[in-house]
């Protein structure tokens, strides 16, 4: 995915991005991250939308944790689709780059 904009505040972050996510179709998606005290992790809560042909959108919500090394932000979370799907996701953000490297395994 590529981040298409970043909203930096005291207490939270948002993060939106999108990309054509395969079975999911073009995906835009946007991340709320709050920070710990030292400013190098947190929480974050998640929506998502997939518009997959004409007539069939998906819909998700995610939580998960993230942490940040170096310029690099990693994050696990849970997602629930509309569908029933759950799914874990493994999300790197590279800043510099504007990029969103998303790995997704199904669990449900």
């Amino acid at each position: 995915m590529e981040i298409t904009s970043v909203d930096i505040g005291e207490k939270e972050s948002i993060i939106t991005a999108e990309g054509n996510m395969g079975e999911y179709g073009r995906v835009y998606a946007s991340y709320h991250l709050s920070s710990n005290a030292e400013g190098t992790g947190g929480t974050y809560t998640a929506e998502g939308r997939g518009y997959i042909d004409a007539t069939t959108m998906a819909a998700g919500t995610a939580v998960g944790v993230w942490r940040r090394e170096g310029t690099l932000i990693y994050m696990d979370e849970l997602v629930n689709i509309n569908d029933g799907t759950q799914n874990l996701g493994k999300i790197v953000i590279n800043p510099v780059e504007r990029t969103m490297l998303m790995d997704v395994y199904v669990i449900s």
